[in-house]
């Protein structure tokens, strides 16, 4: 379909614009019902000192300087999060525009793409570091395309600077540094161009991420050595096992998603079909995936029960056919679409873990408009949605049914006394405990004279640590819930800790009931041997240790 270029405010326009607010704000109303007890307090946690952080440093730095403002309160950074994303999607408008020229198509595509990002909140649904990475990645993907469309040395030079501050922002996502090596791949044309443009992205990745490090570290060299220090015990060859597992299936479910594009386009003819056939065809099969997901999941994947972690293929492989479809330049802005989705999933034990990336969605969206030849061929790749709006529908019923996932809770699953909780909650069995709990540490947590600590013991995740405010993330965290008590080098480095603080120590150690006990008491007791004892009881230990 071809798409003239028009430049004016027409009734049109302000009506698309009212709709991506409209779909914007829905997403914000639906903020506070998702929540992560693992995962996003230990994000904010590592803020409270971001050198504690090293695979994202420049994260860390941020939630460490805005954190303060809202007292690192949990809900306000979760507003962060979903606002980052849809910056994101914003940015994926730029390369539209500079394609089309039409402020109303523009328009169109940013509104599809928030739209389907609010009601699909179990893509973004947490704050992580996911959260800063979004823009950044989406604006090197979109700098890599202005340099493809009309060559500048600037452009290039804005690209390594952008790729340097998405790695800092999350290491793993130097990967994206592909982007604008595809376009300078693609828009150059000698040889002896394309390595000089090369040489200066790299030149300029290189200076930036060095001058990151050391306005964070003070050197390149202090940061290696917080490389070096910093152990996540749980990264073993089981993890490696793990990864390679979900990799099998991965690549099973590309497979199968892969297969049923190529029977429907070209085995069944579908671009010669009529819409409403091509879209119930489609459907058929899409609403047939959803299926299998839901009866086989435990078949196919014994690691995770999340159906949604393997519908992101099914966009993946529209991506790859609006490759196949575009032409010249075209299709270059279509790979790094690709490229980009494949970026941002880099660096988890699930690579694919998101069911597709809405922030590159406007760049879609346009494409399928114009390589997409008929109304069937856009019926078509729109129907892969069917299973993933149904999974996202059927999540977010689930998260509102569920006191345990949902932070909207009745006033009196609040902890008194506790400063980070806003849009956090106690479950009504655990709320007599923490709150005793509060009430004998949090004392130590306010006072200045204090360093605190918490020695954790599994099952809530970073709870402990992150309402009574312990700014020591940097120990040896296990991901799953095993008891830490039971871990020597665990213990022996928390140990270390509390001997070298210059300022007396209030360490909060809290029993495990489904724990082993003899260990646990081992390790107590000789805590209270070599400590002052505040406080002890059946559910938890307070000691302190005097410098």
């Amino acid at each position: 379909m071809q798409i003239k270029p028009n430049k004016k405010f027409t009734t049109l326009t302000a009506l698309l614009m009212l709709l991506m607010l409209v779909a914007g704000a829905v997403g914000y109303i639906t903020v506070p019902m998702h929540f992560n007890m693992h995962d996003e307090p230990y994000q904010i946690m590592c803020g409270w000192d971001y050198r504690s952080s090293v695979v994202a440093p420049l994260s860390a730095w941020i939630t460490s300087t805005v954190g303060p403002l809202w007292h690192f309160d949990c809900l306000p950074f979760h507003i962060l999060g979903w606002t980052l994303h849809n910056i994101a999607v914003l940015i994926a408008m730029l390369p539209v525009w500079w394609l089309s020229r039409n402020i109303n198509t523009t328009l169109a595509a940013g509104t599809v793409s928030i739209f389907l990002l609010a009601m699909c909140r179990n893509v973004e649904w947490i704050y992580n570091w996911d959260s800063y990475a979004a823009p950044m990645l989406i604006a090197v993907a979109a700098a890599g395309i202005s340099y493809c469309l009309r060559r500048a040395w600037w452009k290039i030079a804005i690209a390594g600077a952008f790729c340097a501050v998405l790695t800092m922002l999350r290491m793993p996502s130097i990967v994206a540094v592909a982007l604008p090596l595809a376009a300078i791949l693609s828009a150059e044309d000698r040889a002896k161009q394309k390595i000089k443009a090369i040489a200066c992205l790299l030149a300029i990745f290189a200076i930036t991420a060095a001058g990151i490090l050391i306005m964070l570290y003070g050197s390149v060299g202090s940061y290696v050595g917080m490389i070096k220090a910093h152990t996540i015990t749980a990264h073993s060859s089981d993890t490696l096992s793990y990864v390679t597992g979900v990799a099998m299936h991965i690549i099973f479910i590309y497979a199968f998603a892969a297969a049923g594009v190529v029977l429907i386009v070209d085995k069944l003819g579908i671009a010669k079909k009529k819409t409403p056939a091509a879209a119930a065809l489609t459907a058929a099969v899409a609403i047939c995936f959803y299926i299998a997901l839901r009866t086989g999941i435990d078949a196919i994947n014994t690691v995770m029960v999340a159906p949604w972690f393997f519908l992101s293929p099914l966009y993946v492989v529209a991506e790859t056919y609006l490759i196949w479809k575009a032409k010249g330049k075209m299709r270059t802005v279509a790979l790094i679409a690709l490229m980009a989705t494949l970026a941002s999933c880099v660096g988890s034990n699930v690579p694919i873990y998101k069911m597709a990336v809405f922030q590159t969605m406007p760049i879609i969206v346009y494409l399928m408009a114009v390589y997409c030849t008929s109304r069937a061929e856009r019926a078509n790749l729109c129907a892969i949605f069917i299973p993933i709006l149904a999974l996202s529908f059927e999540n977010e019923t689930y998260v509102l049914r569920s006191e345990w996932k949902s932070p909207v809770q009745p006033a009196h699953h609040h902890l008194r006394g506790v400063p980070h909780m806003r849009g956090m909650w106690v479950n009504w069995w655990d709320y007599d405990r923490m709150q005793r709990i509060a009430d004998r540490f949090m004392p130590f947590v306010n006072a200045p004279a204090y360093n605190t600590a918490v020695m954790r013991n599994g099952g809530y995740g970073y709870f402990f640590e992150y309402i009574f405010d312990s700014r020591t993330p940097f120990y040896s965290h296990f991901w799953d819930d095993t008891p830490l008590l039971l871990e020597k080098d665990y213990t022996d480095r928390f140990t270390r800790w509390i001997e070298s603080s210059k300022r007396p120590v209030a360490v909060l150690i809290v029993r495990n009931p489904n724990a082993p006990a003899e260990p646990q008491e081992e390790i107590i007791g000789e805590y209270m041997e070599r400590y002052r004892t505040v406080y002890s009881d059946r559910d938890f230990t307070i000691v302190i240790r005097e410098p």
